[in-house]
């Protein structure tokens, strides 16, 4: 049953004494720990949560936030100091590439090594044993020894012998930073395999996107205390939030209202710019986001070329997204955007202003109203799509140097005023020209070209002379 407990966590500590020299341990060990020569560090903190038969877990957080301390103590590789676990069924675990592995033996005897340490019989891992072998895609280097591998190869090796040993559930540490992104897109694919088949994943990972499109909840960790345990979007927009001010303390920024007041001048935008009236936004068919708490929109209003109020669009058709939101504090640069998402957490269309090329304002102050308009061309496969709301702002020194910073840094360095997911729902259908002609297979309609071209050939009657010679 997917509501069944298969991992449960309780209060669960991890406390590492730390020495400034190895000295002290030895005085420590002298005086039979009368006195005490080092610092505790606690990695977990009363760590609580469960895990259901099918669920894919997802665990977050920066680095030191104690993230893999509590796998290898749910694995046992770690005592806990206080607190408590319990796993029901048969439990994996890939925490790191070497996996237990030896190098002195080929990829095909480290898996019939590993499966008899774990408890398989011959006969399971011999009928297995082609399967992982072809997902593994080694070629002749499967019987070749371990030594052999490159970091790459062994991850694969490692990966595709644990997809496909049964168990109930499958513990991962980052075992998927390394590899091509083939064989990246295959393990995804055969993890939601095993997640049909009711394996619990508990997984720990950088790559916000990956917990964002696959993962059915997300724990946050920072300190070694789970800050968050909900929905992937909250968990990724928290963490962002916890490495902005980490970067920020670093660098002895104290961010104060002052930074922005004084700061360059608002660009030349116009006051009041081309906006829908009330009464437009009186009968929009997307209702505005009931937040019970937290900051949201004023306004909300999506309508099409025609400025007439929709929620259904056909194939091609331009939706026009209007919203506004009154601004709380002084902040930065307002950066706004609209995420297109499809029903299983897909990006299809995620573009802010600073892709726009956007004139913003370069400050806003507290009770001003930002208002944002965007065009976007639904040339996407028909179907129901969430579109998400967000508000970033950066600070102005940073916003003056965005050629110079990468994608990463700008998560870092920008600051959520508004996040609002979902914030309503659209649906496409086919176009009114829907011959075959006018049809495409993917997700999205790419711009390109295509061409068709002969080179002639010996006719067929021919060829039986031309193999006579």
């Amino acid at each position: 049953m997917k509501n069944e407990v298969v991992l449960e966590v309780n209060n669960l500590s991890k406390r590492f004494k730390v020495y400034s020299s190895s000295w002290g341990r030895i005085k420590e060990w002298l005086t039979f720990g009368s006195r005490s020569y080092h610092k505790d560090f606690w990695s977990l903190k009363g760590v609580s949560f469960k895990l259901n038969k099918g669920e894919f877990l997802g665990i977050i957080g920066p680095n030191g936030a104690g993230k893999s301390t509590l796998l290898k103590v749910i694995t046992g590789v770690l005592d806990a100091t206080g607190g408590s676990y319990r796993t029901t069924g048969k439990v994996l675990s890939l925490l790191e590439l070497s996996g237990g592995l030896d190098n002195a033996l080929t990829g095909r005897e480290n898996i019939i090594r590993t499966s008899h340490l774990l408890g398989f019989p011959d006969s399971y891992i011999g009928d297995r044993m082609e399967q992982i072998a072809d997902f593994a895609e080694l070629g002749d280097f499967f019987d070749r020894p371990l030594g052999t591998y490159s970091s790459g190869m062994r991850i694969r090796l490692a990966f595709s012998m644990f997809a496909f040993l049964d168990c109930d559930i499958l513990i991962l540490d980052e075992v998927l930073a390394v590899g091509d992104i083939f064989f990246k897109q295959k393990c995804y694919a055969r993890l939601e395999q095993l997640i049909e088949r009711n394996t619990a994943i508990l997984f720990v990972t950088q790559s916000t996107g990956v917990v964002s499109h696959y993962c059915d909840s997300v724990i946050l960790m920072n300190k070694g205390e789970i800050v968050y345990h909900g929905a992937a979007d909250q968990a990724v927009q928290k963490y962002f939030q916890i490495k902005n001010l980490d970067s920020r303390l670093k660098a002895g920024d104290t961010f104060i209202e002052e930074d922005y007041l004084s700061s360059a001048e608002i660009q030349n935008l116009p006051q009041k710019s081309e906006w829908p009236s009330d009464a437009l936004f009186a009968n929009s068919l997307i209702r505005k986001p009931d937040l019970q708490t937290g900051p949201s929109v004023t306004q909300l209003l999506l309508c099409d070329e025609k400025g007439v109020p929709k929620q259904v669009f056909r194939q091609g058709e331009k939706a026009y997204f209007y919203f506004s939101h009154q601004i709380r504090e002084n902040a930065g640069v307002p950066v706004p955007e609209i995420n297109l998402t499809t029903e299983k957490n897909l990006v299809v269309h995620g573009k802010n202003s600073l892709q726009y090329h956007a004139k913003v304002p370069l400050r806003v102050r507290k009770n001003d109203t930002l208002r944002v308009r965007q065009v976007i061309k639904l040339d996407i496969r028909p179907g129901n799509y969430v579109f998400d709301i967000n508000l970033y702002s950066i600070h102005p020194a940073d916003y003056a140097r965005l050629n110079t910073m990468t994608p990463s840094e700008f998560k870092e360095k920008r600051a959520v005023i508004l996040q609002i997911k979902p914030a309503g729902i659209i649906t496409i259908v086919p176009a009114e020209d829907d011959r075959a002609t006018g049809v495409h297979n993917g997700l999205c309609n790419l711009d390109g070209e295509l061409s068709v071209s002969i080179l002639a050939g010996v006719p067929e009657t021919d060829m039986s002379e031309v193999a006579k010679i």
